[in-house]
Formats: structure tokens, sequence, C-alpha cells
């Protein structure tokens, strides 16, 4: 299973920490991304979230 089918699998959003593991990169390249806007992401309170499908919908448009 690749891994924008392994994201989609999840039913819940992940932390920075989660994504960060998830694409073998470290967690400030994860927040930077985000605050660039180049990876999708949303705010609850203070903490950066990522929506599987959204980024799961990220990776495919970088591979196609």
């Amino acid at each position: 299973m690749n891994l924008p089918d392994k994201l989609e699998k999840m039913g819940h959003a992940l932390t920075a920490d989660d994504l960060a593991q998830l694409l073998v990169v470290s967690k400030p390249s994860v927040y930077k991304l985000a605050a660039e806007g180049k990876i999708p992401h949303f705010r609850i309170g203070m903490s950066l979230r990522f929506d599987p499908h959204s980024v799961a919908a990220w990776l495919r448009e970088r591979v196609a």
C-alpha cells in the first residue's frame, strides 16, 4: 500500500510529529511547509493539524 492510500485509511487528524514520521522528514520541515502554505493544514487553537485525506491528495499531486 502506498503512502497516500495509507493516509486515507486514517480516521483522525495528524499532528506535525505524526506527519513528519510518515513523510520521513523532520518536524521543523513539516512546520515550515505549513507556514509557507505548501501543505494543507488547519489549526486547533495554537496547534497545527493535518487532515489525512487532504495530505493524501497533496502527495498525489506531487507525484502525478
